[in-house]
């Protein structure tokens, strides 16, 4: 197998996994084996993404905004105080 130094980046070849020195710097290299290779399992998928914050409309001047779990929040554009509501909570758009 070829692998490829990490210090000084030059090819070298080695028999198989391990710790091996690089024939130009000399610098300990460690091979592990390759995840396609036989007898390695596969890394579990990442887990699924949180769903998005909900939108909420301002009465007052009709920004829409993303916000977190509150009850009321301020709008960014005019100010006015904005109640969350559960309905508008499974809103995305």
């Amino acid at each position: 197998m070829i692998v490829r130094c990490g210090q000084c980046r030059v090819q070298f070849e080695v028999p198989s996994e391990g710790r091996f020195a690089c024939p130009s710097c000399v610098s300990a290299n460690e091979v592990r084996r390759q995840s396609g290779e036989p007898g390695i399992v596969a890394p579990p998928p990442p887990p699924e993404p949180e769903a998005p914050s909900p939108r909420v409309v301002c009465g007052g001047c009709g920004f829409r905004f993303i916000v977190g779990a509150v009850e009321t929040a301020p709008c960014p554009m005019c100010g006015a105080l904005v109640t969350v509501s559960a309905a508008e909570e499974g809103s995305d758009r």
